[in-house]
């Protein structure tokens, strides 16, 4: 990535994969590849600085677009047939809010949690 010389693809890739881990059961098992590269505080069981300064380059803007906003929206608020459903998926999985976990199923990223977080947040 140009925009970010100073990380590495696999520092990116062990974050991102990290962060849309996160609140899902077994995330832990990223750690190891996190503290080998470097981006682990052991001590406080997080991301150091620089793992943190990856993870916002890895999440983005805490602004969503109106279609990220839209799909986040009818993802926690909408009530959808199956045929709806994979649709909405779909839509996820391109605007990058979403990702294939390994039963299959899919999950939100870390931008797409960071963004449903900020919905709720607004809601209340």
């Amino acid at each position: 990535m140009s925009d970010v010389p100073d990380f590495s693809e696999d520092e990116l890739a062990a974050v991102r994969e990290f962060a849309n881990r996160r609140y899902v059961r077994g995330a832990d098992k990223w750690v190891p590849k996190l503290v080998h590269l470097q981006l682990w505080d052991e001590a406080r069981g997080k991301l150091n600085a620089r793992g943190q300064r990856i993870e916002a380059v890895v999440v983005g803007s805490h602004d969503g677009s109106q279609a990220e906003i839209s799909a986040i929206g009818r993802w926690i608020w909408g009530k959808q047939t199956r045929e709806q459903r994979i649709a909405l998926e779909q839509e996820l999985l391109d605007l990058k809010l979403g990702w294939v976990c390994e039963k299959g199923g899919v999950d939100l990223t870390a931008r797409g949690q960071m963004l449903l977080h900020g919905l709720h947040m607004s809601t209340r």
